[in-house]
C-alpha cells in the first residue's frame, strides 16, 4: 500500500470510529483498526459461505422431490408447474455458483485497499441480489407451484388454499430477504464505500436497472420446459389404430386413438337389458392381443358400491345393522381403539363419514405392501392400526373420501359372519347375479397376456404394462375399497340389478336398502352408501354414478335410474387420458342410446 492509500484508509478509519465507538472507549491505533475491519469482513465471508452451502443445500431438497413429481403425476398440466420449479432451482443454484466465481479475490498479500474492494464488491452483489429475488428465484416457484397447483383435479377451494399459501410464504421469504438486505448489506456496503471513497465526494448510488438478462432467463427456461414436453410428448409412442365393422366400435376406436389409450370398453344397458357390450384395442401395450368382449377389467372404487349391497343384504338378514359401531362389532379391541372410533357406525364408514383418514398412514401402508398373512389377516392388522389413532375428522361431521373406512367396514362384515369378504361377494353378489367373469386383484395370469393388462404412466412416454404381481394391484388390506375386476357385461348385469331393485323388482334386496344406498346423505359432498347421486337432465333427474381407478385400469359407470338405464365404460391405463377418454365415450353413448 503506497503512502497515499495508507493515509486515506487511515483518515476513512478514524472518521467511522469517532462515529460508531462509545463515550470513554480508548482509541485504536490505525493497525488496530485496520485489523478490526480485516476480522469483520473475514467473518463476514465465512457467513456468505455457509449461506452459499445451506442455499444449495436448500435448492437440493427442494427440487429432488419435484424431480421425483415429473415422473410419477399423471397429469400434464401439473408436471409443466413442476419443471418450471426445476428450472427455476437449476437457476439459482447456477446463480450462486456464478456470484461464487465472478469476481476474482485478491491474492494473499495484496494489500489491504484490495482486499476492502473485493469485500465491497461481494457485499454490493449480494444486496443486488436480494434486491432481485422475486425475479430470480420467487417468480418460478410462484409461477411453478401455481401451475402444478391448478393442474390437479382438485376441489376449487384447496386449489386457491394451496395458492394463498404458496403466496404467503413467499412473501415472507421476501420479506425477510428485504429486511436482512436493509440491515446488513446496505450498511456494510455504505461503510466500505465511505473507506474506500475518503476525501472523495461519495458518488451518489447508480440508478437501478432492470435485469433483463434475468427476466430474459427465467422465461426462456418456462418456454424450454413447456418445447420439451410437447416435443417429448409428440414423439411417445401412439396405440396402433385396428379396423372395426359396427359403429360403436368405431367411435370407441376413434376415442381410444385419440387418447392413446391401450383398450377401451364399454356396456350400455337399455329399459334394464344389456345392448351393447364392445372392446376396442390390445390388452397389453407393445403386444399382439387384441382385447376381447368378455375379458375383465379391474374396477377400483366401483367395489365399494359392491361391498355397501352386500352390507344391506346383511342388515336385512340381522347379522348386522346400520346402527352397529365399531366398539360393538370388536368388543374384545375396546382398550386398543381410540375412542373417538368406538361410536363410529356401520353407514357412516359406508358414507364416508366415519372420520377415517383419506389417506393411510406410511408405516401401516408399508406393512399393507409386505402382505404377511392371509387377505383376511391383512385387513385385521391393516384397520387395527388404524382404529389405534386419532380419527382425521371428528366422526360424523365431514366427508373423507376413505379406502380406510371401507377396509374397516370390511372386516365388521367378516366379523359379524365369520366369512371372509372374498367370500361373502362371491356368495351373495356374483354367483347369484351369475357375473361369471368377476374376480379380486389383477385380472391377468402370471406371465400371461390372456387378459387385459394394467398399465401406468412413465414421464412423458404411453403407459407401461404392468405384469401380475405384488405391484398389479392395491395391497388386499383395502380389498373391500377397490379390489373386484369383471367383464363390461358382468358389470352390465351389476348395474340393471341395482336399477330393477329399485323398482323392487330384486329377489336379493329390498327395494328400501335400494332406496337407503341409492340415496346421498346430507352435506356429504353428494355421496349415497357406495354410490355418488348427481343431477343430470338425460337422466331426467337423479343418476348414480361411481368410478375408480387402482392407478393401472380406469373404471365409470353411469346409472339413470329412472329411465332403467345404464352406461359403463372402461380403460387398462390410469391416467388423466383414461378418464377424459372414458368420459368421452360414456357422454356419446348416453346420447345415442338414452340422453334424448
Amino acid at each position: 500500500m503506497n503512502d497515499e492509500e495508507q493515509k486515506n484508509l487511515w483518515q476513512g478509519l478514524k472518521c467511522l470510529w469517532q462515529e460508531q465507538k462509545p463515550s470513554g472507549e480508548p482509541a485504536l491505533t490505525a493497525d488496530e483498526q485496520i485489523a478490526a475491519m480485516r476480522r469483520k469482513m473475514a467473518k463476514m465471508h465465512r457467513g456468505l459461505n455457509k449461506a452459499d452451502f445451506w442455499g444449495a443445500a436448500l435448492y437440493a431438497v427442494v427440487t429432488v422431490p419435484f424431480i421425483i413429481y415429473v415422473f410419477t403425476t399423471p397429469y400434464f398440466v401439473t408436471r409443466i408447474g413442476y419443471l418450471i420449479i426445476i428450472g427455476g432451482m437449476l437457476f439459482a443454484s447456477w446463480k450462486s455458483i456464478h456470484r461464487r466465481r465472478s469476481i476474482p479475490q485478491p491474492i494473499a498479500d495484496a494489500s489491504v485497499m484490495e482486499w476492502l474492494k473485493y469485500d465491497l464488491a461481494k457485499v454490493r452483489q449480494h444486496a443486488e441480489d436480494s434486491r432481485t429475488l422475486r425475479w430470480w428465484y420467487l417468480l418460478p416457484l410462484l409461477i411453478g407451484m401455481g401451475v402444478s397447483t391448478w393442474g390437479m383435479p382438485v376441489e376449487l377451494m384447496a386449489k386457491i388454499g394451496m395458492s394463498v399459501m404458496t403466496a404467503l410464504i413467499a412473501s415472507v421469504t421476501y420479506w425477510l430477504n428485504q429486511r436482512v438486505r436493509r440491515n446488513q448489506w446496505l450498511p456494510m456496503q455504505r461503510e466500505l464505500e465511505a473507506l474506500l471513497n475518503v476525501d472523495q465526494p461519495v458518488l451518489p448510488p447508480e440508478p437501478r436497472k432492470k435485469n433483463i438478462m434475468t427476466i430474459t432467463t427465467l422465461l426462456g427456461i418456462a418456454l424450454i420446459s413447456l418445447g420439451v414436453i410437447v416435443i417429448v410428448r409428440g414423439r411417445a409412442p401412439k396405440a396402433p389404430a385396428i379396423e372395426y365393422s359396427d359403429s360403436v366400435s368405431q367411435m370407441l376406436e376413434t376415442i381410444r386413438i385419440k387418447h392413446n389409450l391401450p383398450a377401451l370398453a364399454a356396456a350400455v344397458v337399455v329399459d334394464g337389458k344389456i345392448v351393447v357390450t364392445n372392446a376396442v384395442g390390445f390388452r397389453k401395450n407393445g403386444g399382439t392381443e387384441k382385447v376381447m368382449v368378455d375379458d375383465k377389467f379391474h374396477l377400483g372404487s366401483v367395489t365399494k358400491s359392491m361391498t355397501a349391497t352386500v352390507a344391506a343384504m346383511l342388515v336385512e338378514q340381522g347379522n348386522i345393522s346400520w346402527a352397529t359401531t365399531i366398539g360393538e362389532a370388536f368388543p374384545e379391541s375396546k382398550s386398543e381403539i381410540h375412542p373417538d372410533y368406538l361410536g363410529v357406525t356401520l353407514e357412516q364408514l359406508l358414507s364416508h363419514r366415519g372420520g377415517a383418514p383419506g389417506d393411510a398412514p406410511g408405516d401401516l401402508w408399508r406393512k399393507a405392501w409386505a402382505a404377511k398373512g392371509t387377505a383376511a389377516e391383512q385387513r385385521l392388522a391393516f384397520i387395527q392400526g388404524i382404529l389405534a389413532r386419532k380419527p382425521e375428522a371428528k366422526p360424523g361431521t365431514k366427508h373423507i373420501y376413505s379406502n380406510q373406512g371401507y377396509a374397516i367396514a370390511g372386516v365388521m362384515l367378516e366379523k359379524a359372519t365369520g366369512k371372509t369378504w372374498n367370500d361373502l361377494l362371491r356368495s351373495m353378489l356374483f354367483e347369484p347375479l351369475g357375473m361369471t367373469t368377476a374376480g379380486f386383484g389383477a385380472p391377468a395370469s402370471l406371465g400371461k397376456v390372456d387378459q387385459p393388462w394394467g398399465h401406468k404412466k412413465k414421464m412423458f412416454s404411453g403407459g407401461e404394462p404392468v405384469p401380475l404381481g405384488p405391484g398389479a394391484d392395491n395391497p388386499l388390506a383395502i380389498s373391500p375399497a377397490g379390489a373386484v375386476h369383471c367383464s363390461m357385461g358382468d358389470l352390465a348385469k351389476y348395474a340393471a340389478f341395482h336399477m330393477a331393485g329399485e323398482r323392487g323388482k330384486s329377489n336379493l334386496l329390498k327395494a328400501e336398502s335400494f332406496k337407503k344406498l341409492h340415496t346421498a346423505i346430507a352435506d356429504n359432498d353428494d355421496y349415497a352408501l357406495g354410490w355418488k347421486v348427481l343431477k343430470r337432465p338425460w337422466a331426467n333427474g337423479r343418476a348414480l354414478m361411481h368410478n375408480g381407478s387402482n392407478t393401472m385400469f380406469y373404471v365409470v359407470v353411469w346409472m339413470a335410474p329412472e329411465k332403467n338405464c345404464a352406461v359403463i365404460v372402461a380403460s387398462n391405463i390410469g391416467v388423466d387420458k383414461a378418464f377424459e377418454g372414458c368420459d368421452e365415450a360414456a357422454g356419446k353413448l348416453i346420447d345415442q342410446y338414452f340422453g334424448k
